[in-house]
């Protein structure tokens, strides 16, 4: 009888131990998990950043995209693309896209109006924006945050024709 009991004690034992070595590679697991799940969500967070910035100034270009509707200005000394709406007499509008205070930002006002800053909407946070002209193209770079640079260029019809 009492080998029976030592054999029971014995199977116990390897039993617990591989019920723990079974927790211990699950909590090993879920930890890689997590740390591999909040890298992933970091990069998206900061591609997405860029991505959003870049397709927002681009679609925008876009939809302005005709002769006379792009040119450059500045808000307060800050420069900035300029997107006049179709020439109706009473109510015409300028879209000025600009960076200001580690934002881009849309000011969207009638054409009489005198823009500043201020009055812009903050559209996404940017490290840096700069939009150029380079011949007939139009460069448009961001850095986020994070430090990432991201350029696109845009070949606008109104650009050509200047």
């Amino acid at each position: 009888m009492y080998m029976r009991q030592k054999q029971h004690s014995t199977n116990t034992f390897f039993t617990f131990l591989l019920l723990l070595a079974f927790a211990l590679f699950a909590l090993l697991l879920a930890s890689t998990g997590a740390v591999v799940y909040q890298n992933s969500v970091a990069s998206l967070e900061e591609n997405y950043t860029s991505r959003t910035a870049i397709a927002y100034v681009a679609e925008k270009i876009r939809q302005y995209d005709s002769d006379g509707q792009i040119s450059f200005s500045s808000v307060e000394d800050l420069p900035a693309l300029v997107l006049h709406s179709a020439s109706n007499a009473s109510a015409a509008t300028v879209t000025y896209i600009y960076f200001c205070d580690g934002s881009l930002c849309e000011l969207y006002v009638r054409e009489e109006t005198t823009p500043t800053a201020a009055m812009g909407t903050a559209i996404v946070e940017l490290s840096d924006f700069i939009i150029e002209q380079e011949k007939t193209l139009l460069r448009v770079t961001v850095i986020s945050t994070e430090g990432e640079e991201m350029s696109l260029l845009i070949h606008p019809v109104s650009i050509e024709n200047e």
